[in-house]
């Protein structure tokens, strides 16, 4: 055995904090393969999160629109009624009457759209695991 390293077995070459080639390609292999189970981790956690930010867009649109109906059936409630009154001089009954009748309206249109989307979506809450009440007992 020489000074250099050279020509020491696999056996030595471990003592000195050397290591063999079959090892090495070993290690290779299992980093890559380590490697590749990562980026499919990654892959899929970058997914779930792209689907629950489009499922968050589609909820925040949903109740932007709900508000918008509540709200525009006041305003065109209050609009109707305060131009009925400058015409007819009737100040500010009609306008009361049509704010109490555009909020009912736009009350209504804000129920016919959750009763839509709960029609919708009834078939993904029952397909949806049920989840158990923290209050109940496991003895009743």
């Amino acid at each position: 055995m020489s000074a250099d390293g050279k020509g020491e077995d696999p056996k030595h070459a471990a003592e000195h904090g050397q290591i063999s080639p079959q090892d090495r390609e070993a290690i290779r292999q299992r980093s890559s393969e380590l490697g590749k189970k990562l980026d499919a981790v990654s892959a899929k956690r970058a997914e779930a999160e792209r689907v629950l930010d489009t499922a968050r867009q589609t909820a925040f649109g949903q109740a932007f629109k709900y508000s918008a109906e509540l709200i525009v059936g006041v305003g065109v409630g209050a609009h109707s009624g305060w131009a009925l009154d400058q015409q007819f001089g009737t100040a500010p009954w009609l306008m009361i009457t049509l704010v109490i009748l555009g909020f009912a309206a736009g009350l209504l249109n804000l129920i016919r759209s959750a009763r839509k989307a709960q029609a919708e979506n009834e078939a993904l809450q029952r397909a949806a695991p049920s989840v158990k009440d923290d209050d109940e007992d496991e003895d009743r």
